[in-house]
């Protein structure tokens, strides 16, 4: 099975390195390793470039974008393999079986689109700070603003055909909209691994306080009003009390 990873960055010279290792060096070998660089002005693309050279799975896209999602969707676009994921330009993979293990779980299971599972939050000196995990995930709970974590998100290449690619103009909210398209509206169905996938940096836009906070809880009331779902806003603030019994 081939499996597609897309990284979408821009100015990630310190970090694009990693992260292209991390996919180069899975044991899974049918790998369509998509970059898609936002014209960046950091030595990045020197970088991306260098490994291209030497990697003919690597196939690499410099244009200007207008957000990481309408990069994410280039990506889609081109993709080559039968499931597609991403993998963010400062994040890496955990281990080195992640994608095999994920390819391996579609190939058991062909009655499922969805494979999704859990990640990790690393500070700049690689310690472990948060984990994130989807063990007791379930679509409802979209309804209060929980979703799996999206860097373990794995996707049948044929679902984005069937229910579109993300909405473009979410700054961090349309992995959120996709979620509950998929799961809470449609159905779709999907297996959780008992993985953890990937270690994130923190620093990302959705990790930055205000964004977190407001931008996050906004951007995922208008997906679930868009969606057709009705919720009062407040409800979003629920989660917040069901992480902190979690804990």
């Amino acid at each position: 099975m081939k499996v597609s990873i897309i990284t979408a960055l821009r100015n990630e010279a310190a970090t694009i390195e990693t992260t292209i290792k991390s996919v180069t060096s899975q044991s899974h070998a049918d790998i369509d390793y998509i970059v898609i660089d936002g014209k960046s002005t950091d030595g990045s693309a020197e970088i991306i470039a260098r490994h291209a050279a030497a990697d003919p799975r690597i196939r690499v896209v410099s244009e200007e974008d207008n957000g990481v999602y309408q990069a994410i969707n280039r990506g889609i676009s081109l993709a080559e393999g039968d499931v597609v994921g991403t993998l963010h330009g400062n994040d890496r993979f955990s281990d080195t079986t992640v994608v095999e293990k994920v390819a391996a779980c579609f190939e058991e299971n062909p009655d499922i689109d969805v494979v999704f599972g859990d990640v990790h939050f690393e500070d700049k000196n690689g310690r472990t700070i948060r984990r994130y995990s989807s063990a007791d995930f379930t679509p409802r709970q979209l309804l209060i603003g929980i979703a799996p974590p999206h860097p373990s998100l794995y996707v049948r290449r044929s679902v984005f055909d069937r229910f579109g690619p993300y909405k473009e103009d979410y700054l961090i909210g349309a992995d959120f909209d996709m979620f509950v398209r998929l799961l809470y509206i449609n159905g779709v169905k999907y297996r959780r691994l008992d993985l953890d996938m990937v270690a994130m940096s923190v620093g990302g836009l959705s990790t930055q306080f205000y964004h977190r906070i407001f931008t996050n809880n906004r951007e995922k009331y208008r997906a679930l009003r868009e969606n057709s779902v009705k919720v009062c806003p407040f409800s979003l603030l629920k989660r917040y009390l069901y992480n902190f019994k979690r804990k």
